[in-house]
């Protein structure tokens, strides 16, 4: 018994000391902090939201600006607007961007807040 809780507390050790290794391996940098715009650079528009694409807490939208230029935006799902017409705030860009949840490549991709806005000229 004694060597049964011997071994199982050298593995947890082990375990315990090898887990900062292996946390800090599956570490994602946060892409707002890496494509940051200074303030500057940020800005906004107006749109209209021609596709919706889920991936997880993330929403990818395609928005055709008042000038008919389209951009995708990553924003948070859980505070995007469900409205056709948005306003934009763009904070961060990506000029080349994998999204591994959707198997896919944007470029650029803007991060922003979307909420519902006047609607844009078409």
């Amino acid at each position: 018994m004694r060597r049964t809780v011997l071994a199982a507390l050298m593995m947890l050790t082990a375990g315990l000391a090898a887990a900062p290794t292996i946390f800090s391996e599956r570490r994602v940098e946060n892409p707002l902090v890496q494509y940051a715009l200074g303030p500057s650079a940020r800005f906004d528009f107006t749109g209209h939201v021609e596709e919706r694409l889920s991936a997880g807490s993330y929403l990818y939208l395609r928005v055709r600006d008042s000038a008919g230029a389209r951009h995708w935006i990553a924003t948070l799902t859980s505070t995007a607007s469900a409205a056709e017409d948005v306003e934009v705030r763009i904070f961060a860009r990506a000029e080349d961007f994998h999204s591994k949840r959707l198997g896919r490549d944007f470029s650029p991709l803007l991060f922003g807040t979307v909420r519902s806005g006047a609607p844009a000229t078409r």
